[in-house]
């Protein structure tokens, strides 16, 4: 056998350790028709556990995460709430603004909401007359 293609590594398993004893039973009793060697099956074994342990880590981390998350959660919501009750002052400070700017447009001095039945009444005229004329046109 080429040396350059081939790792090789050894294994002890001690009669008076109980893992190792079951350790030593698996592979003496592996399935022969999933894996050819006991080389590919203790590979496989080795591979699978590894991965095994690393999702326990990321689940580990996870929870952590979600740990500090859960503790920041008051403050966050603090800063939020703090922040939409700013933005919703700014907001009331600029629709005063632009209703004195109207206000003070208008040329009737009337107020907006008067200015704005006006526009509705006026629409509705225009209303109807587009729909008289177009009772013309059929």
């Amino acid at each position: 056998m080429d040396t350059e293609k081939v790792y090789t590594t050894s294994l002890r398993l001690y009669k008076n350790r109980p893992v190792h004893h079951q350790a030593y039973r698996y592979l003496k009793e592996y399935n022969k028709d999933i894996f050819k060697t006991k080389d590919d099956f203790i590979a496989e074994a080795i591979v699978y556990f590894a991965k095994y342990l690393q999702q326990e880590e990321d689940v580990q981390q996870m929870k952590l995460l979600n740990t500090l998350l859960e503790n920041q959660k008051e403050q966050f919501c603090k800063i939020v709430k703090e922040a939409v009750s700013k933005a919703q002052e700014e907001a009331f400070e600029k629709r005063g603004v632009l209703e004195k700017t109207v206000q003070g447009e208008l040329s009737d001095g009337g107020t907006i909401a008067e200015n704005r039945e006006k526009e509705e009444a006026c629409m509705e005229k225009d209303l109807r007359f587009a729909e008289f004329y177009g009772a013309f046109e059929e």
